[in-house]
């Protein structure tokens, strides 16, 4: 009564256990050499199989790998099928044999390893008739162009025309005194954009902490842009004099122009002259830029 419950256990255990098979086998061989012999290789089990290839340029590094295909899986409601064509080729005569290539597997109920039968394969030598002219060589086969390989050279392509393009419309913008960007009229009013940065740029203490040069630039800089804004003025692009020149500039009180004058040419001077101001110095300007923006905001600071 044991013996045959144990047989039983061992019937069902063998009745549920997977059945999963690997097959190896190549078009041809014998052949000469140079000749290409595709290897094709199917795992099959069942529906839930999932196979890790190996590297075929170390499993078959006897042989010149030529090409390898992209897996192909197959699956319907109970089995599935994972293949896998893998071309090689021998450029020396003789006997060779294809090793037994190892894969890797899982279902859902086990794991393991699958090992094929090695493969021999005979390569023949060209058969030379001397009693015939020498021939030319034949071309190389050619193993075709996949998009992969061309779509980086199309990207490039397309990259060049644009910047061509790019540098063109630049020249031709500069070349009619037109501003290559139009800047967006901010939503809020530059006035209180301006002095928004004004404050940031003050309790940063930038000066204090010996940033000298980018405390004088990026009040500088506001105030340009500021001037830009509300009087139509290309000033980010233009020299501290050609501001100080302009129609709208000029328009302004006497004091303004003076505190202006001074914000600016401090400005330049410790940008392009490493010159450094006293402490009452960079306070002035920070003051002058402030009074600008608000003395400005209303458009009643005309002289006069």
């Amino acid at each position: 009564m044991l013996l045959a419950s144990l047989l039983l256990l061992i019937l069902t255990f063998a009745a549920q256990a997977e059945d999963v098979r690997l097959s190896v086998r190549a078009d041809r061989q014998n052949v000469s050499i140079g000749d290409w012999i595709t290897l094709h290789i199917e795992v099959s089990g069942p529906k839930d199989l999932a196979v890790t290839w190996p590297s075929f340029h170390e499993t078959l590094k006897d042989f010149e790998l030529v090409k390898q295909g992209e897996p192909n899986n197959v699956t319907n409601d109970q089995n599935s099928t994972s293949n896998i064509d893998v071309v090689i080729t021998k450029f020396d005569e003789g006997k060779y044999t294809i090793p037994a290539l190892t894969i890797q597997y899982k279902t859902s109920k086990t794991s393991g390893t699958l090992k094929s039968n090695p493969i021999s394969i005979g390569v023949a030598g060209v058969k030379v008739d001397t009693s015939k002219d020498i021939k030319d060589i034949k071309p190389p086969l050619s193993l075709g162009i996949s998009w992969r390989e061309v779509l980086p050279y199309i990207l490039g392509a397309i990259a060049a025309i644009l910047l061509i393009w790019g540098i063109n419309y630049i020249r031709k913008k500069r070349k009619k005194g037109e501003k290559i960007y139009q800047p967006q009229i901010p939503l809020r009013p530059p006035h209180e954009i301006a002095l928004e940065g004004l404050r940031k740029v003050e309790a940063e203490k930038l000066w204090q902490q010996g940033r000298v040069k980018e405390y004088h630039s990026r009040v500088s800089d506001i105030i340009r842009t500021y001037i830009e804004q509300t009087l139509s003025i290309n000033a980010m692009e233009m020299t501290t004099d050609l501001i100080l020149s302009a129609t709208q500039i000029s328009a302004l009180n006497q004091k303004l122009k003076t505190e202006l004058q001074e914000l600016l040419e401090r400005a330049d001077l410790v940008k392009f002259a490493k010159f450094q101001p006293l402490a009452n110095e960079h306070e002035a300007s920070m003051k002058n830029a402030v009074s600008f923006v608000e003395s400005t905001m209303s458009g009643e600071a005309i002289a006069g």
